[in-house]
């Protein structure tokens, strides 16, 4: 993957995490399945983040 393709790959990411951090309350999601995806979308992050090295 290209380095600049990463680079929005990761920002895409981050927009995503915050955007759901911020709306799941509004949307009635339990705090379990938010925690959960939360979980999921930073371990995709972080292996964005260890391709980038």
């Amino acid at each position: 993957m290209e380095k600049e393709e990463q680079e929005k790959e990761i920002e895409k990411k981050k927009r995503q995490l915050a955007d759901y951090v911020r709306i799941a309350p509004a949307l009635g999601i339990s705090p379990e399945e938010r925690e959960r995806q939360v979980n999921l979308m930073l371990d995709d992050l972080a292996k964005l983040l260890k391709q980038k090295k």
